[in-house]
């Protein structure tokens, strides 16, 4: 688990920057030499696109995701750890949903080109099943922890009885 998250944040550290480089340059050609680069349109795409998506699989890992603390506040700690664990189900089924068909729609990319660099569409779209991959395994372990979460909640109250 370790190696794939060093991968993650290494692709995450290298998209960001080949980004910021790319949209530098592009501005910088754009405003100087009034002669943008074509290319740089292709590679920020790209680049951005793998940072949004292999950035939610972290931003899950890290519990960094927009939430909605409004509703925990008025349940139990037992209620609450109830509802995280079903969410977690809910979101394994839908990350399992987007790996299969992000599979199934990579595979329409391959005859797509991207329109400077020629680089097939395949690549970009591969962001969504790499990163619903990741999401998967991050959600089993949030799941993990919930169930321990929700058993040491139910000891506790059958402590206080």
């Amino acid at each position: 688990m370790k190696f794939l998250e060093k991968i993650l944040k290494f692709v995450m550290i290298a998209s960001s920057a080949v980004l910021a480089i790319v949209t530098f340059l592009q501005v910088f050609m754009r405003f100087v030499f009034s002669n943008p680069v074509g290319w740089g349109q292709d590679i920020i795409r790209l680049s951005f696109v793998y940072l949004v998506f292999l950035g939610s699989a972290y931003c899950l890992k890290t519990g960094d995701h927009l939430n909605i603390d409004l509703i925990f506040s008025f349940l139990s700690k037992k209620a609450g750890k109830m509802l995280n664990l079903i969410i977690y189900v809910i979101l394994l089924f839908f990350f399992i949903f987007l790996l299969i068909f992000g599979i199934k729609f990579t595979t329409t990319g391959k005859t797509q080109l991207a329109p400077y660099t020629g680089i097939s569409m395949m690549y970009y779209y591969m962001s969504i099943p790499i990163s619903a991959f990741y999401m998967i395994l991050y959600c089993l372990e949030l799941i993990r922890d919930a169930v321990k979460g929700y058993k040491e909640e139910v000891k506790k109250g059958d402590a206080n009885l």
